[in-house]
């Protein structure tokens, strides 16, 4: 099987297209490689990725351009010629899991006016929630 996991940054905000009926959102990762070259300076590799269905719904609204996440899917090589004659390789991954991009503590208490309007009942709380084995129901 090919799958490979990757984490780093959203080089840009996703875009979204349609194939057939799904809808498939596309963004690209930049991963940091790990280790530097000649000069001590770490290169970049980039990663094109594609969500296919309502989870590409998911990627337009919280994926933006800056954000480090982490996703998981089978990955694939494409090659092409580019106008100069030299063949040009990338790396791309349908992408099959993925996390959250975490939001700094300013950014996510910004945010909680605009959770509150969507419906969220716990948008305002931003307290802990102790959880004792007696509550569990199992």
């Amino acid at each position: 099987m090919r799958t490979m996991t990757i984490s780093g940054n959203i080089g840009k905000d996703p875009t979204t297209r349609q194939v057939g009926s799904s809808q498939v959102a596309d963004f690209t990762v930049a991963v940091r490689q790990n280790r530097p070259d000649r000069n001590g300076d770490y290169g970049v590799d980039l990663v094109r990725c594609s969500v296919f269905g309502k989870r590409a719904d998911t990627i337009m609204k919280y994926f933006h351009k800056g954000d480090n996440v982490a996703v998981s899917g089978q990955w694939s090589v494409n090659q092409w010629t580019n106008q100069q004659g030299e063949p040009q390789f990338a790396v791309e991954l349908n992408v099959n899991d993925f996390d959250l991009p975490q939001r700094p503590r300013q950014q996510r208490s910004s945010n909680h006016n605009n959770q509150s309007e969507s419906g969220d009942p716990f948008a305002n709380s931003g307290d802990s929630i102790d959880i004792s084995d007696d509550s569990l129901p199992f």
